[in-house]
């Protein structure tokens, strides 16, 4: 074999590299001297014990699985009893075994003496290939290490029951891996606070773990199809390293998240601005021109940037604001409680974004969190951001946590779109594409904890149908609810965004709302070209249910509350572990005219 072919050993020290348990290393034995060593073999001993932190566990053991194709030769049934082609199965003993390992686990703090063995197997197979092409060309039977990294993958997963989303049906008390990262979380929040620094919570659950090869976070959802890792975990998922997107888990609070079962989640959805002007689109003073004449060579491309002059003034500011809180009192009127409230696109900035949140705040007490789209951050750079706003308490507004991140994509509008929305006047039509001017840089993702077992992630645009680089992710961890923002036409089953939200409604069965101010809409309308359509949202979960949820028709400030409601239901791993979640469905729409 290659020398510098793939091995077991290889993969667990990228994802522990310093150890399985580094403050327990044998003395003299410490990650310099092991990679001045000349064999990696004779420092072993910094993995001869499995990681004792059930989440690190889970990343080794996972990362195995994953990098070494383990899972298609993995046959589900209980009662599989071998077979040809390196097939393995789990019966109903070793399913016994990694389910009494990991309730003990998790009540005692005691470390498995059965997951002991398990890594021994895999240690074991220190210099063997990690790629299952090996094993295909010379063995009929699976070798041992498989069923193993597969085994203690569940045992970790199961052994951090329902970690960050609330205490579990089953027990009273959360578990040893959760205090521990909570107490990490706090350490950290505090030393954000002592350099008067914006906290970001961790990218990974794990401690010794090197998060640049792989991350862990909670998961809500399981797959219902396919044969893979996100069929596997329930309570944990196995994330890229952060280097192409960071992740981040937000509000892990506890003491005063609200139940799923208090209420409905009735959000109000503001699809401002109304009125988008060709003016708004604004070409970019670059190269492409000289004296305001194109370069045929740039007939291809050019940029534009988008004016938000709807917020230009101060006068259009406050009305705009004033607006925000007079569509919320009437919606109060259409509810017991106005739980969200949501706008598209590059609605806002910044600055209007927290005047909102606080207005509407000090108007429904009881409002869980507010989302928009922006033009600029909370550290005041410019490009087309999200905003994200959750109260950790319904009873104290300054509990809160507030975040921002950028877009992933830039839009790119061709000759098509720019005459089907009539801004051929402000873009040159000569111009083939159009590309958004604005900056991209690091990708982040959040996941917000809204309820006890409900968590939320917003998508801007473009990040909806490409699936580089976040849509993994999204299956991974699976979260209840799916908010895409648009700068977009109608919401309807035949364009782009309703078959992009079909995708991720399916798998991992997120319920997906995409979202458009109605700008846009009415320039396309306003042309007569195709029958009028008012939708300015579409909802789509995994029942296969779509709703196309119109603008209502008026003039002056509009706005629709929407009303969902959560479903019991139950999901189940290929290992057959089941897992209780929560599904929200859509009720009702109500239209709220000023």
């Amino acid at each position: 074999m290659n020398s510098g072919s793939a091995t077991v050993g290889s993969a667990i020290r990228a994802v522990l590299p310093k150890g399985s348990n580094p403050e327990n290393s044998p003395p003299g034995l410490t990650a310099r001297s092991r990679l001045n060593a000349p064999d990696a073999r004779q420092n072993l001993e910094l993995w001869r014990d499995p990681p004792a932190f059930a989440p690190d566990l889970f990343a080794a053991s996972a990362y195995l699985c994953k990098l070494g194709g383990v899972l298609p030769y993995f046959n589900p049934s209980p009662y599989f009893s071998g077979g040809e082609n390196c097939q393995f199965g789990l019966n109903q003993e070793d399913r016994k075994k990694a389910d009494d390992a990991s309730i003990t686990w998790r009540q005692t703090s005691k470390f498995p003496e059965f997951c002991k063995d398990l890594w021994k197997t895999l240690t074991k197979n220190w210099d063997n290939p990690l790629l299952p092409g090996f094993y295909d060309r010379v063995e009929d039977c699976a070798p041992e290490w498989w069923k193993a990294a597969l085994t203690l993958t569940m045992v970790a997963d199961m052994a951090c029951e329902r970690i960050l989303q609330g205490k579990a049906e089953k027990f009273d008390t959360e578990g040893p891996f959760e205090r521990m990262i909570k107490w990490s979380y706090l350490v950290q929040e505090k030393k954000a606070q002592s350099k008067s620094v914006e906290f970001r919570p961790p990218a990974s659950l794990t401690m010794v773990a090197d998060t640049s090869v792989v991350c862990v976070l909670p998961k809500m959802r399981i797959a219902p199809v396919g044969a893979t890792l996100r069929n596997v975990s329930r309570n944990l998922s196995l994330l890229p390293g952060r280097g192409e997107v960071r992740c981040y888990w937000s509000n892990i609070g506890d003491t005063a998240t609200p139940s799923e079962d208090n209420e409905t989640l009735d959000i109000l959805l503001i699809p401002e601005p109304r009125r988008i002007g060709s003016i708004d689109f604004v070409p970019q003073a670059n190269g492409n021109r000289t004296n305001n004449v194109l370069h045929r060579e740039k007939w291809n491309w050019d940029n534009f940037d988008l004016a938000q002059n709807w917020i230009k003034t101060e006068g259009n500011r406050a009305k705009f604001l004033a607006d925000c809180a007079k569509l919320l009192l009437k919606a109060k009127r259409q509810s017991r409680c106005v739980n969200a409230v949501i706008l598209p696109e590059y609605a806002v900035d910044y600055a209007l974004f927290e005047q909102i949140c606080d207005k509407l705040k000090v108007i429904e007490p009881r409002l869980e969190f507010v989302i928009s789209g922006s033009s600029n951050n909370c550290h005041g750079q410019s490009g087309n951001m999200v905003l994200t706003r959750v109260w950790d308490s319904q009873e104290k507004p300054e509990f809160h946590i507030t975040n921002s991140r950028r877009k992933h994509h830039r839009w790119r509008m061709d000759r098509r779109q720019v005459e089907a929305y009539a801004l051929s006047s402000a873009l040159n039509p000569k111009i083939v594409n159009w590309w958004e001017n604005t900056p991209l840089g690091r990708r982040e993702l959040y996941f917000h904890r809204f309820r006890k077992a409900s968590v939320f992630s917003v998508l801007i645009c473009e990040e909806l149908a490409r699936s580089d680089p976040c849509h993994e992710i999204l299956r991974s961890v699976a979260p209840n609810l799916i908010f895409a923002l648009l700068l977009d036409g109608p919401q309807i089953q035949k364009r782009w965004p309703a078959q992009y939200a079909s995708n991720l409604a399916d798998d991992p069965g997120s319920s997906v709302l995409t979202f458009t101010s109605y700008g846009l809409i009415e320039r396309a309308n306003l042309q007569g070209h195709f029958d009028p359509n008012f939708s300015i949202a579409m909802w789509k979960d995994d029942t296969g249910k779509v709703v196309e949820i119109p603008m209502p028709q008026s003039d002056g400030p509009r706005g629709v509350l929407l009303s969902l409601w959560p479903e019991h239901i139950r999901d189940i791993t290929i290992t057959g572990k089941r897992s209780e979640e929560r599904a929200w469905r859509y009720s009702s729409h109500f239209p709220i005219v000023l």
